[in-house]
């Protein structure tokens, strides 16, 4: 991988070296579609970076499922694999659902664009507690915002949404760049890493329900997400700065 981009790379004009993560340092800005909160401070980390928090989530036509007036007023705990690492339910959304069954909480769960019954047909009869609602694509900003606690595997993206809506996190992730973004909702204190991409049950709602009982993760997960500010657009920034460069050439 390393080769090909080196290789991309030099195509355009720009001579990269050996390590991946020094590409930032080969151009005169970064645009970085994270949270500064989320990142660990580092001495050499250039000016050049720009943190503009994660893209807005995308509607892209999902529309609320027909059970969304029925979740009710409990505590709303989401639960999801996110889209890539969701071929086997038995690593989170299943045992969340097990863990929180009598639990004074609504389920909602994500299928990630699977079929809603490789879901259902891990549970006996394929019947799902009464607790809990699930969808294969589910609209975020409507979810989030009334979101207690989001259990998830630590796709990147995800975790960006929660907390630019103060949504604390369980994580439990073990693929890709799963673990380190765990540890680092846990090391910005807006959640619990599980450690494991495999949790049990017990673990799980332990964790939640810690989540649930120390407000300090929400009031720290809606601390990052707040420092940008409620009407930032990081495609409006992107698009001003370019406009700017090209202005600036022009005289």
């Amino acid at each position: 991988m390393v080769t090909a981009l080196n290789q991309a790379l030099a195509e355009c004009g720009v001579t990269q070296g050996a390590w991946i993560f020094d590409a930032a340092l080969s151009y005169d800005g970064v645009f970085q579609l994270t949270l500064p909160g989320l990142e660990y401070p580092r001495r050499e980390l250039t000016d050049r970076i720009e943190f503009l928090g994660p893209l807005p989530a995308s509607s892209s036509g999902t529309e609320l499922p027909d059970w969304w007036d029925q979740v009710g007023e409990r505590p709303i705990v989401h639960v999801t694999q996110g889209t890539i690492d969701n071929l086997d339910f038995e690593r989170l959304v299943a045992p969340t659902i097990r863990a929180l069954a009598d639990e004074p909480v609504t389920v909602v769960a994500s299928t990630g664009g699977r079929d809603v019954e490789s879901l259902t047909d891990l549970f006996p009869e394929g019947r799902l507690p009464g607790n809990v609602r699930v969808a294969r694509y589910l609209p975020y900003g409507a979810l989030l915002s009334r979101t207690s606690v989001m259990v998830t595997n630590g796709g990147f993206g995800g975790v960006q949404l929660a907390a630019r809506h103060g949504v604390p996190l369980v994580v439990a992730g073990a693929t890709e760049d799963k673990p380190e973004v765990a540890a680092r909702v846990a090391w910005a204190g807006m959640g619990v890493d599980l450690r494991t991409g495999t949790p049990s049950p017990e673990r799980i709602a332990q964790a939640v329900g810690t989540v649930l009982a120390d407000l300090r993760f929400a009031h720290q997960s809606a601390a990052i997400g707040s420092v940008l500010g409620a009407d930032h657009d990081p495609i409006s920034r992107i698009l001003a700065v370019i406009h700017e460069d090209a202005l600036t050439e022009v005289r």
